[in-house]
């Protein structure tokens, strides 16, 4: 809601409450009238706020709904490989979720740029998984009071003091790991498919609520040398190539478990 609309909502509602105190007459007439237009001016304003920001609504409600709690965030990217008309994905070897998972992971912040920001939005890092040189400022954060989430996620959006491509974890989960040529991937072609995010929830295996916000990128092999090496990977056991249903369902038909976040490659 704009400022104006808030200002004529406290004008407005002032106004109808002096009606009250005014003798009847043309005055109070006046008073009323101007009063009850400008109510309804900012209730039409909070209408089209509600409107123009519906797909930003998750953000929002933080706001209205213990808005002092809170929340662990999770910002990351994962990959849309298709092939053959089956999505591929790769195996988790973390111990805290054992399955399959789209190529991807946690962005990362600069934290010295970062710091004088993070500690206005009441940003800390998040341990309940423990962290290494490998996870060091990954965007996996707690924030203090949830009703901040707006304000951070503008920061996100403006790409300012944060890794904005999704290449670091293609080469180290596929090119680093030898899994693809290294000749074949000396760059990726992807395209920005859209975003992901579930909103605040539960989650049994953290103590306090989390927001999940990823951004979905698919790949598009160039040359047949990629295409190659990625139907290459069909036989390669760290490597799965998976259905929709399979993705849907968690599990592929002959049981290797798809982890639940999975779901957020396929198209809506």
């Amino acid at each position: 809601m704009s400022a104006k609309g808030k200002i004529s909502f406290v004008i407005g509602i002032l106004g109808l409450v002096s009606c009250v105190f005014l003798e009847k007459g043309e005055t109070q007439g006046t008073v009323f009238k101007i009063a009850l237009g400008l109510a309804i001016a900012s209730c039409i304003d909070f209408i089209v706020f509600i409107f123009e920001n519906k797909k930003r609504w998750k953000l929002l409600w933080p706001k209205i709904w213990k808005p002092n709690k809170p929340v662990r965030l999770t910002v990351a990217y994962l990959f849309r490989i298709e092939c053959n008309g089956k999505y591929m994905l790769i195996k988790r070897h973390k111990n805290d979720f054992v399955g399959f998972q789209p190529v991807g992971g946690a962005y990362k912040y600069f934290k010295e740029e970062n710091r004088a920001n993070f500690d206005n939005l009441g940003i800390t890092p998040c341990n309940h998984v423990p962290r290494d040189g490998a996870t060091e400022h990954d965007l996996r954060l707690i924030m203090t009071k949830r009703k901040k989430l707006t304000e951070f996620f503008k920061w996100f959006d403006s790409r300012e003091n944060r890794e904005i491509d999704p290449w670091r974890e293609f080469c180290e989960e596929l090119v680093e790991s030898g899994l693809v040529p290294a000749d074949a991937f000396k760059h990726i072609k992807y395209a920005y498919i859209g975003k992901h995010q579930e909103g605040i929830l539960c989650n049994e295996d953290y103590p306090i609520d989390q927001f999940r916000h990823a951004d979905i990128f698919e790949l598009r092999l160039e040359n047949d040398a990629q295409k190659n090496a990625i139907s290459a990977l069909k036989n390669n056991p760290n490597i799965a190539f998976v259905t929709p249903e399979e993705i849907s369902k968690g599990a592929t038909n002959d049981g290797i478990r798809i982890l639940p976040h999975t779901f957020k490659i396929l198209p809506k």
